[in-house]
């Protein structure tokens, strides 16, 4: 029996189900990550917080929120390659190597450098057309600092994928958590410098210091030694094009909410920082879970692939999306009924009460975009494991014609509200497909199971925040009853998921004890 054979068995037993051993691996691992993902959102949040006191709601935060907007689109493409590139560098013969990895993001670094170099201010036009004046000029100054940081990132994300693939997980985690840490205090000693720029220049410095680390450790890991069939010319260009192929979907998915910035900058100043904010919150609540659950996976499930790929959908999809949701649906909860209302109450000269309501909407209307943005991102790394890489990306092009269709129907009828609201339809329908593509003959099962999960989360979340909420109108007004929502409501959360998904609980528990 080879080794492959046996690995296999041993992760995914002689039945193709994933053993006790795996789940409880892919648990450590998703905690790590996830651990790591919301360190980073701490300190984002925290920065945004500062970055709101400090300059407000205006069109130069809508420049920098702009360019800050590929940023964030281009990290998840970069932390996405994890997902797509680790099937050709495992195995034992693995279709790249390492150094050939390396190589190929080379290509794609030079390319960002010259888009966001030479051309930004092209580029700055292409994002938001609606800004003018002082608002595309910050978007022109930001876009080369957040440039170079993307370069980092993206070579910070290759060291990680080669970490991943021999299980470091937590070399990786503490990289990106360092990083954020890095970012942070940058943030603070340039604020008073650097003006509206202070927040691009540190995202650059949380990607020198998460880059060094993770390079460190992959030069430790004995990962970086020279190859003798590294390449040349074509070779390396033939790699460049098939890494950045496998993840095209993930570009074009992430690049849908570029669409829906550019269509809501077309109306009220302020709008695409207000809706930036809300994003960044959504967004790194799907990173930290179902994207981070996802990249812990992925190598062992294309390990073990061949042991039954039928139901590998039903096997690994629903435990992480029950857990994103079991953390999700409190979030976007809490944001809607006393995150955005305290918000404006703590800085009201920086938040009007205006803006403060638009950011409630905001919040309520990407809820089902989160969603779908879960699903989406637990169901990809299956549909690459099981090797159905080029139908996925075959899909892509139709994807972002129906998000421009959408959003400009949705602007069209609702204004900037409706934009926003319109930013779900696309990503849902993607889920729909992944899911019957991805569980050939369970897709009812898988569905209902999904459905369930998705409803009774959502309904408590909704239910406990609401009740609290109104509990806080009638106790107290303004900061009092904003404090006294969010309080309330998580209280009774966390006593509803005792006879909600006490299971959920008691395993999530056991695995971050385990993990400290």
């Amino acid at each position: 029996m080879s080794t492959a054979t046996s690995a296999s068995e041993r992760d995914f037993g002689v039945s193709g189900a994933p053993t006790r051993e795996l789940r409880t691996k892919h648990a450590h691992a998703g905690i790590a990550m996830a651990v790591a993902t919301f360190a980073m959102a701490a300190a984002a949040g925290i920065q945004a917080v500062m970055y709101l006191s400090e300059f407000g709601v205006n069109a130069r935060t809508d420049g920098l929120f702009v360019g800050f907007a590929l940023y964030a689109v281009f990290g998840v493409f970069s932390q996405s390659i994890r997902v797509t590139s680790v099937p050709l560098l495992v195995g034992r013969r693995p279709r790249v190597s390492p150094r050939q990895f390396a190589y190929a993001l080379g290509f794609v670094a030079v390319a960002v450098i010259i888009v966001t170099g030479p051309f930004a201010e092209i580029l700055a036009g292409v994002l938001a057309p609606g800004l003018a004046g002082d608002g595309r000029a910050t978007a022109e100054q930001a876009l080369p600092i957040l440039g170079g940081a993307m370069v980092l990132q993206l070579f910070a994300a290759g060291g990680a994928t080669l970490l991943a693939v021999q299980d470091r997980f937590l070399r990786v985690a503490v990289a990106y958590a360092v990083g954020a840490v890095a970012g942070l205090a940058a943030y603070l000693a340039l604020v008073g410098l650097t003006d509206e720029l202070s927040l691009g220049w540190s995202m650059l410095a949380m990607a020198v210091v998460t880059c060094a680390i993770m390079l460190t450790g992959v030069s430790r890991a004995g990962l970086a030694t020279p190859s003798t069939n590294a390449g040349r010319g074509q070779r390396i260009l033939a790699i460049t094009g098939l890494i950045f192929a496998r993840t095209a979907v993930y570009l074009v998915f992430n690049s849908l909410y570029l669409v829906t910035l550019a269509f809501t900058s077309n109306f009220e100043a302020g709008d695409a920082t207000v809706l930036s904010y809300a994003y960044l919150f959504a967004s790194y609540l799907v990173a930290g879970t179902g994207f981070a659950l996802g990249m812990s996976r992925i190598a062992d499930m294309r390990r073990g692939a061949l042991a039954d790929w039928k139901t590998m959908a039903t096997d690994t999809v629903p435990p992480g999306f029950r857990y994103s949701m079991l953390l999700v649906a409190p979030a976007l909860a809490g944001l809607v009924a006393a995150g955005a209302p305290l918000i404006g109450e703590l800085f009201p000269d920086s938040l009007s009460s205006a803006d403060a309501g638009t950011l409630r909407v905001f919040g309520a209307l990407l809820i089902p975009w989160t969603v779908a943005a879960l699903l989406v991102n637990l169901m990809l790394p299956v549909m690459f494991a099981m090797g159905k890489a080029r139908l996925v990306n075959a899909v892509a092009p139709a994807l972002l014609v129906l998000q421009i269709a959408a959003t400009a129907a949705g602007a069209a009828l609702a204004g900037a509200e409706g934009a926003v609201g319109a930013a779900f339809i696309a990503p849902a329908c993607f889920a729909a497909a992944l899911v019957v593509l991805g569980a050939p003959g369970e897709v009812r099962r898988l569905a209902a199971e999904l459905a369930w999960d998705g409803l009774r989360f959502l309904a408590s979340a909704a239910v406990c925040f609401g009740m609290a909420a109104a509990l806080g109108a009638a106790l107290a007004n303004g900061l009092a009853s904003s404090f006294i929502a969010a309080a309330v409501g998580t209280i009774l959360y966390l006593a509803a998921l005792l006879f909600l998904a006490p299971r959920q609980v008691k395993l999530l528990s056991r695995s971050l004890w385990n993990r400290g």
